[in-house]
């Protein structure tokens, strides 16, 4: 577990030095100097985009995570895996910009009235996706050469910055409303062109065929692999990003910038998991290829306790400092409430339930990822529909939570009664308790000054939360952590 632990831990630094950058942007610039539907097209092009992207990768990603561990090796051309997947996503580009072609007219057409900012400016969607694309399939390709640092620093820290950077110029009124947009669609594409340019450095970047190497069988296994990825990953997208499409169709441009900025603080919860996933994902790869069942039960167990303690952390200081955020956010915002409620609740399950999705999509039974997928798309999507009516954008944020608490439950069923995997124990609910218990303490607090309130709340949640995880020795790992951090805090050096 050392590699995972380290590697999350800077993962996690990049991370939150991004979401200091993310918060000051989000919820002060945003919210004060942006219009509501200004917010709401960067999030439906990110949408679209990323939709897109995933789509025309034409399921290489999976093919990366679960048998790069039969192409590697120590020349950095392995066994040419770059050329192959170079034919894989000239194929499902062309394919993205034909139906771009047929359809974008028919979009363009139908949010002219109600999300006519987007009409204008569907045609970025064209060099979004190209490299949003580019950026998923070497992130997870640098992710299997065992780095999953650099890509949450591209896109959790520098993509942030370079955002925060544009609406400052904006603000200052150096650029233009146009010019914004067109920066803010450069620098979530820019981070591809930057991973490319790392890799090669890395000597990574090599795509000499070798033509010999994949026999009849390896072919097929491939082939395989793909075409399940292309559905299940796919319609993982879909799960993420049609929540705001469909406000979008169903509201409009402004209830989508709402539901953006409070998505933020929901997906709040979620940010260590993403570096830990990374890593866990390689190394339950090899694991697989090896057959070492005993390890891979030990990177389930410690990932579901070590994210639910994280998360519950997160998710505590989240939600016992609501009214101070939306104090921050400003009227505007008051319905975000419970949308970052419900987020919030639904991604803590999601890390309760740890790197489950990981081991099944590295297993042999990788094919029941994509049935799990299909029946989560049809909920959600009926969810949206049925919600979105009754209780505006909170109804898809208690689709979003239904339907990532359906999908963890059926892999943790699934993994239990394949593999007897059951990583729950008493300690979950030790953790539950005392952060129910910080969470009643904290409450009777009355409201002081804004920056007062929120040092006061998150001083007490710090100060019991790890008292308590160091005196019940919940979990080694983030003991040592907290030893260490403890350490150099107050070192006489």
């Amino acid at each position: 577990m050392g590699i995972i632990i380290k590697q999350s831990i800077k993962g996690s630094i990049w991370s939150y030095l991004g979401v200091l950058i993310g918060f000051l942007t989000t919820s002060y610039l945003f919210p004060n100097y942006l219009t509501t539907d200004t917010i709401g097209l960067f999030s439906v092009l990110v949408a679209y985009s990323s939709l897109f992207g995933q789509f025309s990768l034409l399921g290489t990603n999976g093919v990366t995570s679960r048998l790069f561990p039969h192409f590697r090796d120590n020349n950095g051309n392995h066994h040419g895996f770059l050329f192959l997947t170079l034919i894989f996503m000239s194929i499902g580009f062309s394919l993205f910009i034909l139906l771009y072609a047929i359809f974008s007219p028919a979009l363009i057409e139908s949010n002219l009235e109600k999300s006519g900012l987007f009409s204008q400016y569907i045609y970025l969607l064209v060099p979004m996706t190209f490299f949003i694309m580019i950026f998923n399939l070497l992130d997870t390709y640098n992710k299997v050469l065992y780095d999953a640092v650099f890509g949450t620093f591209l896109q959790e820290f520098l993509q942030r910055l370079i955002i925060l950077i544009t609406t400052l110029l904006f603000v200052f009124k150096i650029i233009n409303i146009n010019t914004l947009i067109i920066f803010y669609a450069s620098a979530v594409s820019v981070k591809g062109i930057f991973m490319l340019l790392f890799l090669y450095q890395k000597g990574q970047l090599n795509f000499k065929p070798e033509y010999g190497f994949i026999d009849k069988s390896f072919r097929k296994e491939i082939i395989d692999v793909a075409i399940f990825s292309i559905l299940g990953g796919f319609g993982t997208m879909i799960v993420f990003n049609i929540d705001k499409i469909i406000i979008n169709q169903m509201l409009d441009l402004s209830n989508t910038g709402v539901y953006t900025i409070a998505l933020y603080f929901g997906t709040l919860v979620i940010i260590p998991s993403r570096p830990l996933l990374k890593i866990s994902g390689t190394l339950i790869a090899d694991a697989w290829k090896e057959n070492n069942i005993l390890k891979i039960k030990d990177i389930y167990y410690k990932s579901c306790l070590n994210q639910f303690i994280i998360g519950g952390f997160l998710f505590l200081g989240i939600w016992a400092n609501i009214d101070n955020i939306l104090i921050i956010l400003g009227e505007e915002y008051e319905q975000s409430k419970w949308v970052i409620f419900f987020i919030g609740l639904g991604y803590l399950f999601d890390m309760m339930t740890g790197a489950n999705g990981q081991i099944i999509s590295m297993s042999k039974y990788y094919r029941i990822s994509l049935y799990f997928i299909l029946s989560l798309i049809v909920l959600v999507i009926i969810l949206l529909f049925v919600l979105i009516p009754l209780l505006g954008i909170t109804g898809a944020a208690i689709s979003i939570a239904g339907a990532l608490f359906l999908n963890n439950l059926m892999r943790y069923i699934f993994l239990l009664s394949k593999f007897k995997f059951q990583p729950i124990n008493i300690k979950f609910l030790i953790v539950t308790v005392f952060y129910l218990a910080i969470f009643f303490i904290v409450s009777l607090i009355s409201q002081q000054q804004l920056i007062i309130d929120i040092f006061i709340r998150g001083s007490i949640i710090s100060i019991l939360s790890g008292t308590a995880i160091l005196l019940f020795r919940i979990s080694p790992e983030i003991n040592e952590t907290i030893k260490t951090i403890l350490k150099i805090l107050f070192s006489k050096k």
